[in-house]
């Protein structure tokens, strides 16, 4: 494999716009979330169109694109709350994790080796609560695909390494409230 030579095929935006081409509207991923001073939680996503399902650990999130259901099967405890269509964090909104609008970050390719590249994302805004965001990517044939995600929150960092997963094979898993019925609901709606 050869390395990229430096292009206008290989800058930020190019490679951020080749992820979204490859991914398209249905597509999931297994997931290893390593947040500062804890464990690891392992989990899958799958995103159809503006719908997500999450599980990681004892947590479980459906979403339709309007309404957010988070179950904490531990606590046995689901929260309704509206999806935050601003949040571009793949545990929060999973559908626009991968949008980089470019009005709302500036980007820069960090490092190319092989056929990946790291992008640094820095948001315009403070307002977006995030100091940057980090993406690994690799490159196979015409498709590109996510490696791992990292977010900066003030110097709290969590890391999400990703991994393809057959979105094809199943349906996404729909909120089923008789499944949950046994569960304490709180709503902020």
């Amino acid at each position: 494999m050869m390395a990229f030579a430096a292009s206008a095929q290989t800058t930020a935006e190019w490679w951020i716009e080749a992820l979204n081409r490859s991914l398209g509207d249905r597509y999931g991923m297994n997931i290893s979330v390593a947040m500062a001073e804890s464990e690891s939680l392992n989990g899958y996503f799958m995103v159809d169109g503006d719908s997500y399902y999450i599980t990681l650990g004892v947590m479980e999130v459906y979403s339709d694109g309007k309404l957010r259901h988070e179950i904490n099967n531990e606590r046995k405890e689901v929260t309704i709350d509206n999806v935050d269509l601003s949040s571009v964090d793949l545990l929060t909104n999973p559908t626009r994790a991968f949008t980089f609008v470019p009005n709302e970050f500036s980007s820069q390719v960090v490092s190319t080796s092989n056929e990946r590249v790291v992008v640094k994302l820095t948001p315009k805004s403070a307002a977006m609560g995030i100091d940057s965001i980090t993406l690994t990517l690799r490159r196979n044939g015409a498709k590109v695909s996510p490696e791992a995600i990292s977010y900066d929150y003030d110097g709290e960092a969590v890391s999400i390494a990703l991994t393809a997963a057959d979105a094809t094979a199943s349906k996404l898993p729909r909120w089923d409230k008789a499944a949950y019925r046994a569960y304490d609901i709180v709503s902020f709606l």
